[in-house]
């Protein structure tokens, strides 16, 4: 046993012989393995509306993509719109157990601000609020050429020159919305009459789809043959009041052409499943990028749905003058406002 005993100083020096030959094999043995844990990443949504607002399924569809393609750990709560208490404690317990939390709607950015602080080693994300966080991720979509381009449609398609507007809660993000169909609206037909209503001045207002169902009712028993809502859950309503009375409807957020084809004249859509897998493969591959990020028509943030269940109701002349416009707001040459004058005239 004994002949096996190697010197110190000859064991350096077989060492060192090692390290200046061979050091890439040497290292290739010592270099860790990347992780396999995969990400854990929690969802929290604004309420339990997941099935029941085109919003919340959006998110819905582009974390389970996410889990599908990239083997996350997924967990999805739904917070309380109307607690911010109980929501608080929601997000600080995913901060606990997660890598990576998102969250969305303006309701929920007031939380955020006061959690992701005491979290700097967590990451979280936001869609449609604007957060300026060392740890947070903040994607937002002009949502106002989104609007231009579905208010265009509507002055478009009007026959009675009457095209409504129901925002759930009369807050700046939903003015934007208004702001920007407003616009597209005059840049076709500046005679047009447009009526504006909002649901509620809180929350509330993505939750009652009865209140919206009454108001879209009056609307087009008024005369208006076009409404383009922008109100969460309540949009139901609003979808079933267009059915009854036969008369248009548009969509937002995701592509809901195909809830009553004929009916649903065209959707102002955000890629929201596409951000979210973003947000989350750019984590997953060590690049989370905190900051304030715009999508826009440019970038294929937002636009507006054609396919089968609505091309008939689109003419070629329609497409056309709309894909013109879609053009120039790419050029800079239409710059969409992405406010309103308050009081409204």
């Amino acid at each position: 046993m004994k002949r096996f005993n190697i010197p110190n100083k000859y064991f350096f020096l077989i060492l060192g012989l090692l390290v200046i030959c061979g050091c890439g094999r040497v290292q290739d043995v010592t270099r860790p393995e990347p992780s396999s844990t995969p990400l854990r990443v929690t969802m929290i949504y604004p309420s339990d509306c997941v099935g029941s607002a085109a919003y919340c399924d959006a998110f819905h569809i582009g974390v389970r993509a996410a889990e599908g393609e990239l083997g996350i750990t997924l967990t999805e709560v739904n917070g309380n719109e109307n607690d911010p208490v109980a929501t608080e404690m929601l997000i600080k317990k995913a901060a606990q157990n997660s890598e990576l939390v998102l969250t969305a709607g303006y309701q929920m950015g007031n939380v955020l601000a006061r959690v992701a602080p005491e979290f700097p080693d967590v990451k979280f994300a936001i869609f449609d609020v604007v957060l300026d966080i060392p740890n947070v991720a903040s994607v937002n979509y002009k949502a106002n050429e989104g609007s231009f381009l579905v208010g265009a449609i509507a002055a478009l398609k009007t026959e009675s020159g009457k095209i409504g507007y129901i925002g759930g809660v009369d807050v700046p993000l939903l003015r934007e919305f208004e702001a920007g169909y407003i616009a597209g609206i005059h840049a076709v037909n500046p005679e047009a009459e447009i009526t504006v209503e909002y649901i509620s001045e809180d929350v509330t207002g993505f939750g009652q789809p009865d209140r919206a169902k009454a108001l879209a009712f009056a609307q087009y028993e008024s005369g208006v043959d076009v409404i383009y809502v922008a109100a969460g859950g309540s949009g139901q309503g609003v979808l079933e009041a267009a059915q009854a009375q036969q008369k248009f409807i548009i969509w937002v957020d995701a592509n809901g052409n195909h809830l009553a084809p004929g009916i649903v004249l065209t959707s102002m859509t955000k890629e929201i499943p596409a951000s979210v897998q973003r947000i989350i493969s750019e984590t997953a591959e060590g690049n989370f990028m905190a900051g304030i990020r715009y999508f826009g028509i440019a970038d294929g943030g937002v636009s507006y749905a054609v396919d089968e269940y609505n091309q008939p109701l689109l003419s070629d002349d329609i497409i056309a003058t709309v894909e013109s416009l879609k053009a120039k707001i790419i050029a800079g040459e239409i710059v969409v406002p992405d406010t309103i004058s308050l009081p409204r005239q």
